[in-house]
């Protein structure tokens, strides 16, 4: 992403989610940056809610290659395999809770 993050923007993300409570968004979810701190980096906002709030995260200036501009990722043509997931799952179930992976389609 070269163009400057805003707070209220509407991204595409370059890869997929899984959040440790099972909930995985692919490649091409629609998110909103409703967040930008100089040392915390950006908080993004997805299309869900875990216990009646918004279901959010920072992510460190080094991920800004995880938004695109909105439209621009086309949905993956195939979905993640079951093995893969299972694979993710298995490193989430020791984090902690709110914890997430950002899943590339060819992992």
């Amino acid at each position: 992403m070269r163009e400057a993050l805003k707070i209220g923007g509407q991204y595409c993300t370059a890869y997929g989610t899984l959040w440790k409570d099972g909930t995985y968004f692919p490649r091409g979810t629609q998110v909103s940056v409703v967040g930008l701190h100089v040392d915390q980096g950006f908080c993004v906002r997805f299309p869900a809610m875990l216990d009646g709030e918004p279901l959010e995260t920072w992510e460190d200036w080094s991920e800004v290659d995880f938004l695109a501009q909105e439209g621009s990722i086309e949905p993956p043509a195939r979905p993640l395999s079951n093995a893969v997931l299972a694979e993710a799952r298995d490193v989430l179930s020791e984090a902690e809770d709110g914890c997430h992976l950002h899943l590339h389609d060819d992992e």
